[in-house]
């Protein structure tokens, strides 16, 4: 028996046998039993491996909550004690919280970091998919996200952190809530304060229908409020000098619009907003338009056109320039002598021309109605003196006519202009022709220049005499006078 099952499987073979018989004769390339391969497939030969067994369902989150802090106490260095809560000793031991499930679909979006057009470009048989109603609703969303880009940025902020509704097995906390009311309220401000800026500066159009309402408004108002303007802006030299450069030292704000006023990034647009101002009441208004006055006249702009993008307002030559300044006078008049430093005294400071000697001269000159006040600061005379005149018509009359003979002398405001900046103070002019004479006794004289104070002088004197005079039109004084 032993014997005779071999010859019995050689002549009549089972099929287990055959069967791993004939893949070696069939397939001569196959390894042979000495050399053996691992039972492996190759990426090539199976390109579907064995999927691998699902994991199991996860769990239930724990109910988190404050029950697992613990309460603990401090003493303080006064002896007070206070209470806090803490995580656990073996908070690294407690089961992990399953990640938050995104509640916003899958797909291209800016909170995404992806680019939404170059993936429609690159997927537009998915986009055609949708259809036509889909494809409108997406081309009217693509619309509200350009009007309100940062406000949806904002939103999905708060709907990815801030709202935790859903999230969490154990319901939402009133901290996440608070987060979330924050987040919704700075969403909103960030929104109308872009409204209000996209708002500044508008088409021309908007301005040429507000031109028939300025009209409207009381022009004594208006003047009254300009009046008041200019003299604040110029008799302050710090603000004075933020204006003149343009946005370039900082916001500027509205000194009719006062605290509420919002930051503007240049004159351009600040003068804007005074000419068209929003949200204003009547007694607003002309305050707006004094400002917007004011404005125009320190930067040289061109008050009786209305501004627009154009900034063709802005063009104006410089005897226009000028002759607007010089309308501006203190009231009541003055005039403004200059170059009356007479060198250093022995404890080292600044001697000049007193009230008494400037008097003298201006009598000598024929002039006896002005009463002069030497200007003073921290090292002494200032080399200026301010000669007050009545306010009055008579007043105006002898300061313009003494104005007028420093004119003819060839040293009036241009003169002084022209040779301010080789001016110092002490002995060193002494030997310049500009600022020093002999007398006909051979004594050395100062030489003396003046001209009408206006309001560009309003930074030159001294506090008691800002303090004491206004800004009035010399035209419109010379007229009513």
């Amino acid at each position: 028996m032993a014997g005779g099952n071999p010859q019995k499987n050689n002549h009549h073979p089972s099929s287990s046998s055959s069967h791993h018989r004939k893949p070696s004769t069939n397939n001569p390339n196959k390894p042979s039993p000495s050399n053996p391969q691992p039972n492996k497939p190759s990426p090539k030969l199976n390109p579907n491996p064995r999927p691998e067994p699902l994991a199991p369902p996860p769990q239930p989150p724990p109910a988190y909550g404050f029950h697992m802090l613990d309460r603990r106490t401090i003493v303080l260095a006064d002896g007070s004690a206070r209470s806090y809560l803490a995580l656990p000793p073996d908070y690294q031991d407690l089961p992990l919280q399953f990640p938050r499930v995104p509640i916003r679909p899958p797909g291209p979006d800016p909170w995404l970091g992806l680019d939404r057009d170059n993936y429609r470009q690159q997927n537009q048989e998915y986009w055609n998919s949708l259809g036509v109603e889909g494809s409108r609703k997406r081309k009217f969303g693509d619309e509200r996200d350009e009007l309100n880009d940062e406000f949806a940025r904002q939103r999905q902020q708060l709907l990815q952190y801030g709202n935790t509704v859903g999230s969490h097995v154990a319901g939402p906390s009133s901290q996440d809530e608070k987060s979330a009311k924050i987040i919704k309220a700075e969403a909103k401000g960030n929104m109308k304060r872009r409204t209000n800026e996209a708002k500044v500066i508008k088409p021309e159009g908007d301005y040429r229908s507000w031109q028939g309402r300025v009209s409207e408004v009381d022009q004594e108002k208006v003047k009254s409020s300009f009046l008041n303007f200019v003299r604040a802006i110029t008799e302050n030299a710090n603000q004075k000098n933020k204006y003149l450069a343009d946005g370039k030292q900082g916001a500027l704000q509205c000194l009719a619009c006062g605290r509420s006023s919002k930051d503007f990034p240049d004159v351009h647009s600040l003068i804007m907003h005074t000419y068209n101002p929003e949200n204003s009441t009547s007694d607003q208004v002309p305050n707006h338009l004094g400002l917007h006055k004011a404005l125009c006249i320190l930067m040289g702009w061109n008050y009786l056109m209305p501004p627009d993008n154009s900034k063709v307002y802005q063009r104006l030559s410089a005897d226009e320039i000028a002759a607007n300044l010089d309308d501006l006078i203190m009231w009541p008049p003055h005039v403004i002598i200059r170059n009356t430093s007479t060198g250093k005294g022995k404890d080292g400071r600044m001697e000049g021309l007193g009230n008494k000697a400037m008097d003298m001269k201006l009598r000598d000159l024929g002039f006896t109605t002005g009463k002069s006040k030497s200007m003073y600061g921290r090292e002494g005379h200032m080399g200026t003196t301010a000669v007050k005149f009545a306010g009055d018509q008579s007043g105006l009359t002898d300061a313009m006519r003494l104005a007028d003979f420093f004119e003819k002398q060839k040293r009036g405001r241009g003169s002084w202009a022209s040779v301010q900046p080789m001016y110092r103070q002490g002995n060193e002019d002494e030997k310049d022709p500009n600022f020093v004479k002999l007398d006909k006794n051979g004594q050395k004289e100062r030489i003396l220049y003046g001209y009408l104070g206006t309001v560009s002088d309003m930074e030159t004197v001294d506090f008691d005499t800002r303090r004491k005079v206004t800004i009035e039109s010399k035209r419109e004084k010379a007229h009513h006078s």
